[in-house]
């Protein structure tokens, strides 16, 4: 698992980042396709989607 050792994470420290990496996506997701139906409601949620991950690429 050369992955982990690159990350210096365990098995389950990844799981759980990369879970809760897809999570917040996801929601962000679905904030934007309300956003594009929906032009004046929630007008940040792409930009405080990737401002969440941003700087954080050590999570996959």
């Amino acid at each position: 698992m050369g992955h982990l050792k690159d990350i210096n994470k365990t098995y389950f420290q990844h799981l759980v980042g990369a879970w809760r990496m897809a999570f917040w996506f996801g929601f962000g997701s679905l904030r934007l396709i309300i956003h594009g139906l929906l032009p004046n409601f929630d007008a940040e949620a792409g930009h405080s989607t990737v401002q969440k991950y941003e700087g954080s690429s050590n999570e996959d």
